[in-house]
């Protein structure tokens, strides 16, 4: 039952953002922790600052000239994004904060930020600009102003999801957390207790097998935090990394093997 109503959001998320080839796109409360297909409880790290704050609108910059506004109301859920050319959103809260978008070409992505540079095959792409800003914004509709606060901690800047067949997808997500306002309390979080508490946290509904212990790799020339698991039939592993003392990045894939995905990496520049 679970999985035939993933299958439908997928479907219809897919109708939506339809660019022309085989791309699928999952809305938020079908597939893996914090943004994905998984239905992780977002909640679960929300702090009293963040219940308290007013998450009433977002404003989403770009490294271009175009500029993409993001406006979230509370009371009616509506949302309104504009398009720009290659705009990443991005949410810039803190004087401080030194985040840049990566830029997303066809099946191409890099991440001067991260040094990281993801490949995918040829029948594959990354989701458009306005693509992108409806997948990260869309979860927002069914989140109190709490989740809301928390969500918006983090940053979509890549996605991509593709396959032959609803039973054959495949996807990879790059996510940028501010972790000084995600957790304020303990801004200074590891990226494998991040994994742990953000990654592998599934919600008392998830039925989640499979799931591996947080190991080190090396990947171009940097150690991210490695972990596995399965949720609905579908193998899922996923990559941490603490870029600066602000962000960390995770990059989230689903039906790749290990190997196979890792090859698609290299170092950006």
């Amino acid at each position: 039952m679970k999985k035939s109503i993933i299958i439908t959001l997928a479907a219809a998320l897919c109708a939506l953002t339809s660019c022309g080839k085989e791309n699928y796109s999952f809305p938020e409360t079908a597939a893996s922790p914090a943004d994905k297909p998984n239905a992780v409880a977002i909640s679960a790290d929300v702090t009293t600052e963040a219940a308290t704050a007013k998450p009433s609108e977002t404003t989403v910059t770009s490294e271009t000239n175009d500029t993409a506004a993001v406006s979230a109301e509370t009371n009616n859920e509506e949302v309104q994004v504009s398009d720009t050319n290659t705009a990443q959103l991005e949410n810039k809260p803190a004087e401080d904060n030194t985040f840049s978008a990566g830029v997303s070409n066809g099946n191409v992505y890099t991440s001067d930020f991260a040094g990281i540079k993801i490949t995918l095959p040829e029948n594959a792409g990354f989701l458009n600009s306005a693509d992108l800003d409806t997948h990260y914004i869309m979860p927002t509709r069914f989140m109190s102003a709490a989740e809301k606060e928390t969500y918006f901690t983090s940053t979509l800047d890549a996605s991509a999801c593709y396959g032959e067949d609803l039973e054959n997808v495949k996807y990879v997500d790059v996510w940028f957390f501010n972790t000084k306002l995600r957790y304020p309390d303990d801004p200074d979080i590891t990226a494998e207790e991040f994994m742990q508490r953000n990654e592998l946290s599934f919600s008392p509904d998830i039925e989640a097998t499979d799931i591996s212990a947080p190991e080190t790799v090396e990947l171009c020339g940097k150690s991210y935090i490695k972990a596995s698991y399965t949720v609905f039939d579908q193998a899922h592993v996923n990559y941490v990394r603490r870029i600066n003392d602000d962000y960390i990045m995770a990059i989230r894939t689903s039906g790749f093997t290990n190997d196979n995905f890792e090859s698609r990496l290299e170092a950006a520049n």
